[in-house]
């Protein structure tokens, strides 16, 4: 099973960058690049914090497919 992630649309739309996505979970810019691309999943830990620093629930960043 794969991840989906609308974290792409969910930080344009609120007008932030990816290096102060990164900065403000304590990750890198490349990370968030390689989740937006779907090279990578976020962790349990970086998806928590992906989804309070924005206040949207994680399952709205997230989905599994299958």
């Amino acid at each position: 099973m794969a991840i989906a992630t609308n974290l792409k649309q969910v930080r344009t739309k609120r007008n932030l960058q990816q290096k102060d996505l990164a900065v403000a979970v304590g990750s890198s810019r490349e990370t968030i690049v390689r989740i937006e691309q779907g090279q990578r999943n976020a962790s349990l830990e970086l998806a928590l914090r992906l989804s309070k620093y924005p206040n949207i629930p994680v399952e709205d960043l997230f989905q599994v497919k299958e």
